[in-house]
């Protein structure tokens, strides 16, 4: 996922952090996707590895739903967020820095039914309730969210707290459609065996980030990133 020279950057940022956070582990939170167990066993690998190359420990860490790790990155609880909750103006001002971003054509909105549904088009979502992962999540509710408003179409919205969770609504019929990340969706319905259409889908966006609180970026970092960089 992480070019090896994108995880040196973030070995020697946890190199330079251990001064700045002391000897206690760094947290590193991931934005609610999957499962926390689907995180923890594809996340804990890459975080152990770079604990071993930089000899500083990094730790899992995440709230039980996306706005709720949104909350605690933006109090500052991480060293490290894989998440793209901070692009806002007023965010913007806390000083995360991306460091890092997977390699990949980037990631889609889509707006998603189950195989067997009679909803083609988005106009025949009009009134009916439409399922989000988040009221902040970028490619699945204001991407989408913005489509459908300019398709003149009205919805009401529900959330099930992350991207899993509202393709598991989607799948146990508890909704008419669901508004996703595309690769995301794709993964889930081969796990699950879940046939679905598609019925919308954006053009792609940059994939979300690792990020790095303002407390490991002082200038003696910055003199050593653009090696690393370049």
């Amino acid at each position: 996922m992480m070019t090896t020279l994108r995880i040196a950057v973030l070995c020697g940022l946890c190199l330079f952090c251990t001064k700045a956070f002391a000897e206690e582990p760094l947290f590193f939170s991931v934005l609610n996707q999957r499962s926390a167990t689907l995180t923890a066993q594809y996340w804990n690998p890459i975080l152990s590895y770079v604990s071993v190359r930089s000899g500083v420990p990094l730790r899992l860490k995440m709230g039980r739903t996306a706005p709720e790790t949104t909350a605690m990155t933006v109090r500052g609880d991480f060293a490290f967020a894989y998440t793209n909750h901070l692009f806002t103006p007023k965010r913007d001002l806390l000083g995360w820095r991306v460091i890092a971003r997977p390699a990949g054509k980037g990631i889609q909105g889509a707006i998603v039914v189950p195989e067997t549904s009679p909803v083609k088009t988005l106009t025949d979502l009009a009134g009916k309730e439409v399922g989000f992962p988040s009221p902040e999540a970028f490619v699945g509710y204001w991407v989408p969210m913005d489509a459908l408003l300019k398709a003149g179409v009205e919805v009401k919205p529900t959330f099930a707290g992350n991207q899993e969770g509202v393709m598991g609504q989607l799948k146990a019929g508890r909704i008419i459609a669901a508004a996703v990340n595309a690769q995301v969706m794709e993964s889930y319905a081969r796990r699950e065996h879940f046939l679905y259409r598609t019925i919308w889908q954006s053009e792609a966006y940059l994939d979300l980030p690792v990020m790095a609180h303002p407390r490991c970026l002082a200038t003696r970092w910055r003199r050593l990133e653009m090696p690393w960089l370049k």
